[in-house]
């Protein structure tokens, strides 16, 4: 069944309409369950600052990714079967 154009451009529109409720519906739904963080103080602490370090590593990474399994070449794909 074929639809004329301008039918599918209403449906095109109508689909284009209701993707763009669903999300203004979930983006309201997710700023609205948001609360707004207490200020207990006004004034802004420093925490401590915390170093870490990384050690070099102890092999040489693989310059070249070797596969674990190798597959069989069916019969039909060579000329030796």
């Amino acid at each position: 069944m074929q639809h004329p154009t301008k039918t599918r451009a209403i449906l095109v529109a109508a689909a284009v309409i209701a993707a763009a409720g669903a999300f203004a519906t979930a983006l309201g739904e997710e700023t609205a369950s948001h609360n707004t963080p207490t200020v207990l103080s006004g004034k802004m602490t420093v925490g401590e600052t915390a170093t870490t370090t990384t050690d070099a590593p102890t092999e040489v990474p693989t310059p070249v990714a070797q596969p674990v399994l190798k597959a069989e070449i069916p019969c039909g794909f060579t000329s030796g079967c």
